[in-house]
């Protein structure tokens, strides 16, 4: 080999050599920077309680770490470790960066030591851990921390058995334990003496008996000839060991058969009811009196006697019984018999001796309804006089009642003929205050009251005010419409029939609330319950007596034209209902507070026609409508008469109503 080849051989080793050392370095520094790391994150595990730290092992679960003794090493972010000790519950536990360089505690919980216990009885027991029930049942599973314990067992027929435990962890104790049974006795006495007892289908002898016996529930059995065995059963238990049973023994029964024609009677043995059966058992020796009923038949009995273990057969077929119905009416009306028409009265009727629902029906008339029961022993008479409805209702009709809007309506019953209007004569009297001669002889109620804005708002909410002043300021529909909704709140058929607050209809056979004609309103304000008709509401004296209304008094001077001199009502305004004197017909403030709509369509034309008005009920249609009563602000003689009355078609802050009510329609 020439010497330049030597050369670059030589040079080529000593490069190497410089690589090698150079690898050398890098790893030893890479070592180092490690190592350096791994001691810088080094976290010792510290395992509590000590006992569980002496067995404890400390395995890595999860990263990159390195177990040394009871030190981990991690270049994980988050390692994992697992910690267990023999008698302890394993622990998994997350490290932290918190954790790096530091002493983890780790605290394990000790296994419990195991129960599984049983007795030498096949029921439930009680079982009790330091006096405390934590089992009632065959066998007992359960599991407790290390530790001493004291278990007691009871049962209501075995002595209580009592045990000491030292349990270690995570120890199984297993066990049957022996239970010894309460030692009791059982008395029994018979009436008559002798009979033969069995205890638990065993022959113990004759009665008297006296016998001892472990706790248990124990099967008796009586048996005497001639004699109702008896089946019983006696417990005996630590509550009560020992029983005491005294028999009275019942001779043996017969035994009845039977056949029952129709079913569903009723079946009596020496009238006491029985459920009706096949068959029956009977006390042997006496006389026993049997017996079977239904309604619609005759009953029939039988009396026997029997011997002990005698059958006897008997059987009931009892025939159908039928009563005569003989019916009356006056008129003579329709009969309908359980929903069915037979006839008309004078009826006599064959029917079933049950119960039975009459009616005696006629149009026109309040229908009567009787319930009878016939027999055939002696015919039932029905003879009624029907009502008809006017008079039903009239009798039916309370004094007073209070509708469902709050107000108290008055009864009237008028047979009454008088004068409406006023004479030219007259002081105050107006040319349209027609004279007219009216009978009333329809009964109709009355409102005690005008109609309140307590009442009113009930109907249209939008209404403010103090509730017990009169409602003003409505329309004459508005008043209208309140009746047709005070009708339909309480079933009646409305009076006034109203399509987009027009009136199309007035319906006269209806019984459902109105305001009042201007004829009954004005009999109401001159002449109920007075001897005589008179001008005014409180009579014919000019002069208001105290207390007597509230109209234009001398607070009113300079407020409007006329005023009452000598007057004061101590009201500058509208007043509260019932403030003043109830006048003469029961009612109040018709003399005055606020003016009235009445029912009737106004009209300046007179008939001319001098006949008797009968309760004249108004039944066209207008815009404007009559107007009747004085009011807070009338202070003339003309206001105040009761026979003054306006005719308008606008509502006013004077002006509210009274509302009335036929008991029954016209015809």
């Amino acid at each position: 080999m020439n010497t330049f080849n030597q050369q670059l051989l030589e040079a080529k080793k000593r490069q190497r050599l410089r690589y090698i050392r150079t690898f050398i370095f890098l790893v030893l520094g890479v070592l180092i920077v490690l190592s350096a790391i791994l001691a810088s994150r080094g976290t010792r595990i510290k395992v509590l309680p000590d006992d569980a730290a002496e067995l404890a092992t400390v395995h890595r679960h999860q990263g990159i770490a390195v177990v040394i003794g009871d030190t981990v090493y991690s270049l994980s972010t988050h390692p994992a470790i697992a910690v267990s000790a023999q008698g302890f519950k394993p622990l998994v536990q997350v490290l932290s960066e918190n954790n790096f360089g530091q002493v983890m505690t780790v605290t394990l919980q000790p296994l419990p030591a195991k129960l599984e216990l049983s007795t030498t009885v096949d029921d439930e027991v009680n079982w009790l851990i330091n006096d405390k029930t934590v089992a009632i049942a065959s066998t007992l599973k359960h599991e407790l921390a290390a530790g001493d314990y004291q278990l007691t067992v009871t049962h209501p027929y075995y002595q209580d058995t009592t045990l000491a435990l030292s349990l270690a962890r995570d120890e199984l104790f297993n066990k049957v334990i022996s239970l010894s049974p309460i030692e009791g006795s059982v008395a029994i006495k018979t009436i008559p003496a002798g009979a033969h007892i069995s205890i638990d289908g065993i022959d113990q002898g004759l009665s008297p008996l006296n016998l001892p016996l472990q706790g248990g529930v124990r099967a008796v059995n009586v048996r005497l000839d001639n004699y109702e065995p008896v089946d019983d059963t006696i417990e005996i238990k630590r509550q009560r060991a020992d029983v005491q049973r005294e028999y009275n023994l019942e001779l043996k029964k017969a035994v009845v058969n039977l056949s029952l024609k129709p079913q569903a009677g009723q079946l009596r043995l020496d009238a006491i009811p029985l459920q009706a059966t096949h068959q029956i058992r009977v006390t042997t020796g006496i006389k026993h009196t049997l017996s079977y009923a239904k309604p619609g038949y005759f009953t029939q009995s039988r009396t026997f006697n029997l011997a002990a273990d005698e059958t006897l057969d008997v059987g009931f077929a009892l025939k159908k019984e039928t009563g005569r119905v003989d019916i009356k009416s006056s008129p003579a009306a329709e009969v309908v018999l359980n929903g069915k028409p037979v006839g008309t009265t004078p009826l006599q009727l064959s029917v079933d001796a049950i119960k039975q629902t009459i009616t005696l029906h006629k149009p026109g008339f309040r229908s009567v309804t009787r319930q009878i029961t016939p027999s055939a022993a002696a015919p039932v008479t029905i003879n009624v006089s029907l009502l008809d409805e006017k008079t039903a209702r009239l009798r039916e009709a309370r004094p007073f009642y209070t509708h469902k809007a709050g107000g108290v309506l008055k009864l009237f019953t008028p047979n009454d003929t008088f004068t409406m209007g006023a004479k030219r004569s007259e002081r105050g009297q107006r040319a349209n205050e027609f004279v007219r001669t009216i009978t009333l002889n329809k009964a109709f109620y009355a409102g005690v009251d005008e109609v309140t804005i307590a009442e009113y708002r009930q109907f249209n909410h939008s209404v403010n005010g103090q509730p017990q002043l009169p409602v003003t300021s409505v329309s004459w529909m508005d008043a209208a419409q309140f009746c047709n909704w005070l009708s339909q709140k309480e079933g009646l058929q409305a009076v006034y029939r109203i399509n987009n607050k027009q009136l199309t209809a007035i319906i006269p056979n209806a019984d459902g609330y109105r305001l009042l004609t201007e004829a009954e309103w004005e009999w109401l304000a001159r002449k109920a319950g007075k001897t005589r008709q008179t001008r005014f509401v409180w009579g014919d004296d000019s002069i208001v007596p105290k207390n007597a209304a509230n109209i234009a008094d001398e607070s009113a001077l300079g407020s409007v034209k006329f005023f009452v001199s000598k007057y004061n009502d101590g009201y500058p305004g509208v007043a509260p209902v019932r403030r003043f004197t109830r006048e003469a017909s029961g009612l109040y403030d018709q003399g005055g507070n606020v003016s009235e709509w009445t029912h009737d369509s106004y009209s300046l034309i007179h008939s001319g026609n001098d006949a008797v008005l009968n309760n004249p009920f108004d039944q066209s249609i207008s815009a404007v409508h009559v107007v009747k009563g004085a009011n807070w602000r009338s202070g003339s003689v003309t206001e105040l008469r009761a026979s003054f009355r306006q005719g308008l078609a606008e509502s006013r802050e004077t002006i509210g109503f009274r509302i009335g009510r036929y008991i029954y329609g016209e015809k």
